[in-house]
């Protein structure tokens, strides 16, 4: 393993990665950020990991509001309709 260089967290919890990490990246490219220990590691995300990712999520719902839609939630707790 490399080398680390110290960056710093700014007040909206971003970080720069430093120009000499950056081979193979691009504005907008997606990092995967994962915690192993007491590290965080930062690795470019595949196409296939995000939709792994994704199909991996799962969504859950409170016994009793499973039947409930967006859209007669919406109006329920105020929501104004366009």
């Amino acid at each position: 393993m490399g080398v680390g260089e110290k960056v710093r967290i700014d007040g909206k919890w971003r970080i720069v990665i430093p120009a000499r990490f950056r081979d193979g990246l691009k504005p907008r490219d997606e990092l995967v950020v994962e915690k192993r220990g007491n590290e965080i590691v930062l690795r470019k995300a595949a196409k296939e990991d995000v939709l792994a990712m994704f199909r991996e999520t799962k969504l859950f719902a409170q016994e009793g509001l499973e039947a409930l839609n967006a859209e007669r939630g919406k109006h329920r707790y105020g929501g104004l309709k366009e």
